[in-house]
């Protein structure tokens, strides 16, 4: 007799917990260790996810799931998301990931008017008319990843703050990817843009590249950037969104600046609107950026097959 009494998985290598950041509230904070992780004294860079609550479950199961296997190309890394706690409801969650997201923003243009009344809708159906919405909490929010989230982790899990690290966003997320993008103190230098909100916060991303350049010869990051081919034009919104106008202008715009140093890939993703795009992005993304993607990264692939195919070394 089978017997199907149910039981919790077990994720030995998942934590969940909570942290309070002076001045933006508290995250839910994941972190997921790669399978089988060496236990030796080892560590790992981080792929970080800032939009937690949307992407890092489809980062973790790319990475660290039973299928991972597919993904060896890509070297270890500990995948850390930050996102905002399921208490707060979801009027709570658009508000603070706009704050964080964005620079300074009176969001009073059309898409800042149209998202506010995305905002007031939700708060409307939660019963919380005493939330409020606004932008502008990105440099305290990149402050909070840098000088204490990540070098905080960094006691407790196996990470190499010395590596190159991975961000990846989506959305209002993928604004953020971009106008972290541009800041000479980024922590980050691997980059995966999904559907970035290229209209909001006005010409913020367009004002930060020029402030760059102007002081910088070179920007060596890899960057992939994404959107669906069906959310470019699907509904006032979208449109205000910007979502194809920032990835042809950031792609136009590296080719401009002929950063030496800068490797990016950029795609217009056929059959994709901006809810089904993550999923497909994030291992497009995930493999271009770490140089290993089929059909761009061949050569790539090719030595690291051999050199997992080569025989042991002899003592």
């Amino acid at each position: 007799m089978i017997d199907f009494t149910p039981a919790p998985a077990n994720s030995e290598n998942h934590d969940q917990f909570e942290v309070q950041a002076e001045g933006l509230g508290r995250y839910t904070i994941d972190v997921s260790l790669p399978l089988g992780h060496d236990t030796s004294g080892q560590k790992y860079p981080v792929v970080l996810v800032p939009d937690g609550n949307l992407l890092f479950d489809l980062v973790q199961v790319t990475l660290h799931g039973r299928m991972s296997g597919s993904m060896a190309f890509i070297p270890p890394c500990v995948v850390v998301g930050v996102g905002y706690p399921a208490d707060e409801g979801m009027a709570s969650f658009y508000a603070r990931r706009n704050f964080d997201f964005h620079d300074d923003w009176e969001m009073v243009d059309p898409l800042g008017q149209a998202l506010h009344g995305i905002f007031e809708g939700m708060k409307a159906q939660e019963g919380k008319p005493e939330l409020a919405m606004h932008a502008g909490g990105a440099p305290r929010f990149t402050e909070f990843l840098r000088d204490e989230l990540l070098p905080g982790l960094a006691t407790h899990y196996p990470i190499d703050l010395g590596a190159r690290q991975t961000l990846i966003g989506d959305s209002s997320g993928g604004h953020y990817v971009l106008r972290t993008l541009y800041d000479p103190d980024s922590p980050f230098s691997r980059y995966v843009c999904i559907s970035p909100g290229f209209g909001s916060a006005l010409d913020s991303i367009k004002e930060r590249e020029a402030a760059y350049a102007s002081q910088h010869e070179d920007l060596e990051v890899d960057l992939f950037v994404c959107c669906g081919a069906v959310e470019v034009d699907q509904g006032s919104v979208m449109g205000l969104c910007r979502f194809g106008s920032g990835v042809a202008w950031v792609a136009e715009q590296m080719a401009v600046r002929a950063w030496p140093s800068a490797r990016v890939h950029w795609e217009i993703m056929n059959h994709e609107d901006h809810g089904s795009i993550p999923a497909r992005a994030v291992s497009a993304g995930l493999r271009s950026v770490f140089r290993v993607r089929p059909g761009v990264h061949d050569e790539e692939i090719a030595r690291i097959t051999e050199a997992l195919m080569a025989p042991p070394a002899e003592d």
